[in-house]
């Protein structure tokens, strides 16, 4: 029941320190500890994510990887309707990247603005978790936070256009 309970903690604070992230980028607004709230949030949700790769494969797979793979298929052939075992290697390419890129901003003195690319990569990631392998009722979460998002990058993009 811990191991359980870890897993599902870790990747909240992952989904939480990328939303703090990107809410904070979004805004626009400069405050004397920007930079360092994004440094350590950004890092802190990289290390949340690893930790819950760890936890998952130790707590739920038995560090099996023919295991992941397996509970992967069957989850997403249940929500999407096809399997796809291979994914477990996307997520584990996914923390690697969220390792690296949190090390590098959180050792930078001004970390860069994500750009689109990568704010579409982690929603991509996010949501696609969220939707796959949480409880029914994170879609009701990630819903609204994906909206507010959108219209935060919008008002963001129509500033700087503007």
């Amino acid at each position: 029941m811990t191991g359980e309970w870890l897993v599902r903690l870790t990747i909240w604070l992952a989904v939480a320190a990328w939303l703090l992230r990107v809410f904070i980028e979004a805004t626009g607004r400069a405050f004397s500890r920007r930079d360092r709230l994004i440094r350590w949030a950004w890092f802190g949700g990289a290390i949340a994510c690893t930790t819950h790769v760890v936890c998952a494969m130790g707590f739920a797979h038995c560090w099996s990887l023919g295991n992941a793979m397996r509970h992967t298929a069957q989850v997403t052939r249940q929500v999407m309707g096809v399997e796809l075992p291979s994914s477990v290697f996307v997520n584990f390419a996914f923390t690697l990247l969220w390792l690296v890129d949190g090390w590098l901003v959180f050792r930078s003195t001004k970390p860069r603005p994500m750009g689109f690319a990568r704010h579409f990569i982690w929603a991509v990631m996010m949501i696609n978790g969220t939707v796959v392998f949480g409880p029914r009722y994170w879609m009701w979460i990630a819903v609204p936070c994906v909206a507010a998002l959108m219209v935060v990058l919008c008002r963001r993009e129509s500033r700087n256009s503007g």
